[in-house]
C-alpha cells in the first residue's frame, strides 16, 4: 500500500526528530548505560521516508532494521514499543493541526503494522533464547547430585520449550497438552505429589501456578492463527515467569525434605559440614534452573575462645546452641544452616536477593547480640560477624565454584572482623 503524508511534515523533520529524541529515548541512557549512537540516525531515515510518498514495505523494513539494532544493544522490547508509540503521539499531534480524520486513521493502522512486525522480531529472538535457557535449566536439574521432586520440573521445562517452538512455527497441530491435569507434571501433582507435599498452602500455591500456566498456554493457542505477535510475546513471557515460579516452589520443598533427612550436628542441630559440597552444588544448580539468586553467608562468633577460656567449654557449647536457635527462628524451613567448624557456620538462603538477605542476616546478628546467656550466675553477651554475598548463577556448575565463593565470603567475614566485629559485610562476586 502507498502512503503520502508529505504535505503534513514538510520541513519539520528536524523539529520532530529533536522533540522525539528528547521525550521518548531518554530512558535508554538509564537502561543500557549509554545512548546507542545510531538510534537518532535510524529515526532520521524513518522521518525522511514519511516526508515523501512511500510504499509501506519501505517503512516496515526500516523498523525491522531498527528492531535488530536494538536487540544487538540489548534494548528490551517494551522500550522500543514505547518509542514507536511516542513517535506516533508526536506525529498525530502534528497531524491534528491540519489534516483529515482519514489520514490519522491511516497512520494509526500503519503504526499497528509496524508494532506487530517489531513484536514478531522480538518474539523470534525471545523464543530462541528461551529454548536455549531451558536446555541449560534442564542440564542443571540433570546434574543435581540428588534429585527429589525438582526432577518433575524438568517435564514442564520441556513442555515450555515445545510451546515456544509451536509459536515460532505458527502451528496448532501437535500442540502441548493444554489440560493442566493431564500433562506429565499435572499427573504427578494430582497423584503422588499430593501425598509428598505435606504443606497444604504450598500445594495450593503450586496447583494455582500450574493451572494459570496452562490458561495462558490456551490463550496462546487461540491467538497463534491471528498472528498478533505483541499478544503472543506477552503471554509467553507470563508462561516463563509462572514456570520459574513452579520451579522455585519445588526447589524450596526439596530443601525442606533435605533438611529433615541430612545428618545433623549432635550439639547444635545444624547440618554437618560433610553435606556442604552436595548442598552447595544443589543450591547452585537449582538457582540456575529457576533463574533466581541465593545468598551464601559465613558466620563466626566473636571472641569465642575468650568465652571458652573465661566461662568454660560447657558455656561455649550453650552459646553455639543459642546461635543456631536464633538463626532457625529467623530463616525458613527451606533455608540451610551448616556447622562449618568450631564456632563457624554457613548459611544458605535460596531464592532471595541481596537486600532481603542482608535484612535477614542483620536480624540474626541483632537478636543474637540482644539475647544474653546466663550460666552459673554469669551473664554472657556474645556477638557474631558475618560475611555474605548474592550468587546469581550464569554458568553450569564447576567443581571449583564452592571454593571460589567460600573464599569470597570468607574475605567479607575477615573484613567484618577487621572493622570492629558484630556486623554484616557483603561482597559482590
Amino acid at each position: 500500500m502507498i502512503y503520502d503524508f508529505s504535505d503534513l511534515y514538510k520541513g519539520q523533520n528536524e523539529i520532530i526528530l529533536e522533540d522525539f529524541i528528547d521525550k521518548y529515548t531518554a530512558c535508554i541512557h538509564y537502561t543500557a548505560g549509554q545512548k546507542p549512537p545510531l538510534t537518532p540516525e535510524y529515526y532520521k531515515n524513518i522521518l525522511e521516508i514519511l516526508a515523501a510518498s512511500f510504499h509501506e514495505d519501505k517503512l516496515l523494513c526500516s523498523f525491522e532494521e531498527l528492531a535488530h539494532y536494538k536487540l544487538s544493544c540489548g534494548i528490551p522490547y517494551v522500550i522500543l514499543i514505547n518509542e514507536i508509540y511516542g513517535l506516533q503521539t508526536i506525529l498525530i499531534a502534528k497531524m491534528s493541526q491540519h489534516t483529515t480524520h482519514g489520514k490519522v486513521v491511516e497512520l494509526l493502522a500503519l503504526i499497528k503494522k509496524i508494532s506487530n512486525r517489531v513484536a514478531h522480531i522480538y518474539l523470534d529472538n525471545y523464543i530462541d533464547k528461551l529454548i536455549s535457557l531451558n536446555n541449560i535449566r534442564i542440564s542443571s536439574i540433570a546434574d543435581l547430585f540428588e534429585k527429589n521432586i525438582i526432577s518433575h520440573y524438568e517435564s514442564h521445562l520441556i513442555w515450555l520449550s515445545e510451546l515456544a517452538a509451536s509459536i515460532q512455527k505458527a502451528q496448532t497441530e501437535d500442540f502441548v497438552q493444554l489440560d493442566h491435569t493431564l500433562c506429565d507434571f499435572g499427573l504427578w501433582l494430582h497423584g503422588k505429589g499430593k501425598k509428598i507435599i505435606q504443606n497444604n498452602s504450598k500445594y495450593k500455591s503450586l496447583e494455582n501456578l500450574h493451572m494459570n500456566l496452562h490458561l495462558f498456554a490456551q490463550k496462546i493457542h487461540d491467538y497463534i492463527d491471528e498472528k498478533e505477535y505483541h499478544i503472543l510475546i506477552n503471554y509467553l513471557e507470563k508462561c516463563e515467569l509462572i514456570s520459574l515460579g513452579i520451579g522455585t516452589e519445588l526447589a524450596l520443598i526439596d530443601n525442606i525434605l533435605m533438611n529433615k533427612r541430612i545428618t545433623k550436628d549432635a550439639l547444635t542441630g545444624a547440618l554437618n559440614r560433610q553435606a556442604l559440597k552436595n548442598i552447595f552444588e544443589s543450591q547452585y544448580e537449582l538457582s540456575l534452573a529457576t533463574s533466581t539468586p541465593f545468598i551464601l553467608a559465613m558466620c563466626d562468633l566473636d571472641y569465642f575462645k575468650v568465652i571458652n577460656d573465661t566461662y568454660g567449654h560447657i558455656a561455649g557449647d550453650k552459646v553455639l546452641e543459642l546461635f543456631v536457635q536464633v538463626v532457625k527462628k529467623n530463616i525458613r524451613n527451606s533455608d540451610i544452616i551448616i556447622r562449618y567448624g568450631g564456632e563457624e557456620f554457613i548459611i544458605m538462603l535460596p531464592t532471595i536477593h541481596k537486600e532481603k538477605g542482608i535484612a535477614i542476616l542483620e536480624t540474626i546478628r541483632k537478636e543474637f547480640q540482644e539475647m544474653p546467656l546466663t550460666i552459673a550466675n554469669a551473664t554472657i553477651h556474645a556477638t557474631v560477624s558475618i560475611g555474605m554475598m548474592e550468587i546469581t548463577p550464569e554458568f553450569l556448575y564447576k567443581k571449583s565454584f564452592q571454593e571460589e565463593y567460600l573464599a569470597m565470603v570468607d574475605k567479607a567475614l575477615y573484613s567484618a572482623k577487621e572493622n570492629g566485629r558484630n556486623q554484616v559485610v557483603s561482597v559482590w562476586p
